[in-house]
């Protein structure tokens, strides 16, 4: 029998006579009563949050007002109520919903053009989160329920599914395309609980419908324990500038860092370990050399914080690393893989390398002691006296009063005499490639924004908050890998707001940092952002 709606709003309810496939398995004299207004959405949220008492009253205790009529195995819109509880290790929920009648079986729903049978059960999506216990009650309900009993109405897990939520600019094309799903309907947001299909960010919604493509409609979550809380920990992740000739010494030889250096191997075909170690360090500090071996080395230090204090790491409140070091922050956060980040970097630093030696030549000032409203017209004035073409433009917002500035080369010359003659502490080009974090990048920007949009099938949401720097505000479990996607393109030619960043972690609860890389640059940057976080920041040397 079809599902029916009452008119004027968006509940759905079910006959008593209805023959789908779900039935209650616990009984309730009262179940079968039309005309109720509890929703799916209640259901995988008290599944979720590990409400059992309200959970309970949904399914089992409640009246006519109070009960779920509806199907229990429905996706809302990727994953069943059985998968929110297993994701968030309710154990009680997951044993009251499998009394319930929820099947095991279930899987994922799958994206348009993925194999439906790639998609997870709620095992395996416990399993990847460590839920032991969850795991054997699962392992055990698979081997005494049936396999194919749940014959829904409509379409099942065994098919390829579109689902999706709504373009805001057009809300009736789709943000995905294709029909909306029983959680549109419901008005389920199920990103507000680290599940599937987050709505659109606002970085589409200016953009029009053929530029937004087939994005998948079931991002893959890097997940969340709901077992301990995080600590007020944070990782922060030094870039290119803080290479120096013998860094990887002392971590070389922790198995993982071997497995990582030997993955990087075959990656960038050379050895990276060899050009760290020994040099030469001139093609060390060259920007297509020194990206990955930065980004390898933090992940070094990740894994020597590891062994010292392995909470810091897997329990870590948030994430930051400056300019390349915000790949590594990524790949911590479980965005991507170290093969698959250390390909980006590669690119990156490949795609910048060609700038610096096909552009316009272009130059760094490291500028402190003048405020930035200051500074940014004296930038303006410099890049008037150069004319047509001059780039000037504060690229890197470190710490009070503390800059450094990019664009073409006679531009950034012409601003160092100017900083000197206002009053600068420091003004001092440095032996850099220049145009970082410029609009001179664009080149750089077109080839590596095919590059991200090209793996973005296989990113997933960060596990933990990881600070942007062209935003200094942080995406999280719920922010679907398309945005981060966009804000890695736009960080190539935007300004990195460092100072930013850390304030905003400090702001959000971070008291304790960790410097995971070579030197002790972004220590000595915290000592003047906050004196007292200061002494709470630990570099771990690479």
């Amino acid at each position: 029998m079809p599902t029916e709606y009452h008119p004027g709003t968006a509940v759905e309810v079910q006959d008593a006579v209805a023959s789908s496939g779900f039935r209650n398995k616990i009984a309730n004299a009262k179940r079968y009563q039309r005309g109720n207004n509890v929703t799916i959405e209640q259901v995988c949220e008290m599944a979720y949050v590990g409400d059992h008492d309200r959970l309970e009253e949904l399914l089992a205790t409640g009246d006519e007002k109070n009960l779920f009529n509806g199907d229990l195995n429905l996706h809302v819109p990727s994953l069943t109520c059985l998968h929110l509880a297993a994701k968030a290790g309710q154990t009680e929920c997951v044993e009251l919903l499998l009394r319930a009648g929820a099947d095991p079986h279930m899987k994922e729903r799958m994206s348009y053009g993925d194999d439906p049978e790639d998609g997870n059960t709620a095992r395996e999506v416990a399993d990847e989160l460590g839920f032991d216990d969850i795991v054997d009650i699962l392992k055990e309900a698979e081997k005494t329920i049936p396999f194919g009993w749940y014959v829904p109405e409509g379409p099942t897990n065994n098919e390829k599914m579109y689902g999706g939520w709504e373009h805001k600019s057009k809300p009736e094309k789709g943000w995905y395309s294709g029909r909306p799903g029983v959680a549109q309907r419901n008005g389920f947001d199920p990103c507000k609980y680290g599940a599937a299909a987050p709505r659109a960010p606002k970085i589409f919604e200016d953009m029009p419908d053929d530029a937004i493509g087939d994005v998948a409609a079931k991002p893959k979550v890097a997940g969340v324990s709901a077992g301990p809380p995080a600590l007020p920990v944070g990782l922060l992740f030094p870039g290119q500038g803080s290479q120096y000739v013998k860094m990887m010494s002392g971590v070389k030889d922790i198995p993982k860092v071997k497995e990582m250096l030997k993955i990087a191997q075959e990656v960038m075909g050379m050895d990276i370990l060899e050009l760290c170690l020994r040099g030469p360090e001139p093609q060390l500090e060259d920007t297509k050399f020194c990206q990955p071996a930065m980004f390898i080395a933090g992940l070094a230090g990740v894994e020597k914080l590891r062994q010292e204090k392995p909470e810091a790491v897997d329990r870590s409140k948030s994430l930051a690393g400056m300019e390349v070091g915000e790949y590594t922050a990524l790949c911590v956060a479980g965005v991507f893989t170290f093969e698959e980040g250390l390909k980006l970097v590669k690119l990156r630093g490949e795609v910048m390398q060609e700038v610096f030696t096909t552009g316009p030549k272009g130059g760094v000032l490291s500028c402190a002691g003048i405020e930035k409203g200051k500074l940014t017209e004296l930038c303006r004035q410099a890049a008037e006296k150069e004319g047509d073409g001059a780039v000037c433009v504060i690229a890197n917002e470190l710490f009070p009063k503390g800059y450094s500035c990019a664009g073409t080369e006679a531009a950034i010359n012409f601003l160092k005499d100017l900083a000197d003659k206002n009053g600068a502490l420091q003004a001092k080009v440095m032996n850099t490639g220049g145009g970082l974090h410029t609009s001179m990048m664009t080149p750089a920007q077109v080839k590596l924004a095919a590059a991200l949009d090209a793996a973005l099938p296989n990113m997933k949401s960060p596990r933990t908050n990881v600070y942007m720097n062209v935003t200094a505000t942080p995406v999280g479990p719920n922010t679907h890998p398309r945005e981060i996607v966009e804000l890695l393109k736009n960080g190539i030619v935007n300004p990195v707001l460092w100072e930013a960043s850390v304030r905003a972690m400090i702001k959000d609860g971070t008291t304790e940092f960790y410097e995971c890389g070579p030197m002790k640059q972004i220590k000595a940057m915290m000592k003047r952002i906050d004196p007292k976080v200061w002494g709470s920041t630990t570099n771990i040397d690479v």
